[in-house]
């Protein structure tokens, strides 16, 4: 398969299992709840796609994953659309130049980028408004959400290494 071909199913099937995963994380009751909190699955997604992937495919698929996150969470664009753009690129850059692409690094990347993203949308969605009880609802709703992602980034992780060493050109 010549690598412009590749690219492109490859790049096809992380858009099909965004949109898929997206409806699915959306979809009211389909997911538990657990402790007040369901996981952010595009987060996982999109760290995952930029470990593999070159920078700017990196950051187009976390520009895409922040812009759906956002518009799920607020109905707006905003942090994680920002974020992740950057955050992706980033990734995508350190693990092709710097890093070696392991199970471990993902999964300190993921646990990092998981817990600040998390962390700093709370804090501009609660904190900042001056609510009352800020470490009350930390402590049950987004240290689940937190673990529940990060749980969940583990399986994200394999399928998207399947993809991208299924897709990839034999050159």
């Amino acid at each position: 398969m010549s690598d412009t071909k590749s690219k492109v199913f490859r790049y096809l099937a992380y858009t099909i299992e965004i949109i898929i995963i997206f409806i699915l994380n959306n979809t009211p009751d389909l997911l538990p709840m657990i402790y007040y909190a369901k996981p952010c699955l595009l987060i996982c997604i999109s760290l995952s796609i930029a470990v593999f992937e070159r920078e700017i495919p990196s950051m187009v698929f976390g520009l895409l994953c922040g812009a759906l996150i956002d518009l799920g969470f607020s109905n707006s664009i905003g942090l994680f659309t920002i974020a992740l753009t950057i955050l992706c690129f980033i990734i995508g850059y350190c693990s092709n130049n710097l890093l070696t692409a392991n199970i471990i690094t993902f999964l300190v990347c993921s646990l990092l980028v998981t817990a600040g993203l998390l962390s700093l949308n709370f804090y501009f969605s609660y904190t900042a408004l001056g609510y009352a009880d800020g470490a009350f609802y930390y402590k049950t709703h987004y240290i689940s959400r937190i673990v529940q992602t990060f749980i969940f980034s583990i399986p994200f992780y394999f399928l998207n290494k399947f993809i991208y060493n299924t897709l990839s050109s034999d050159d």
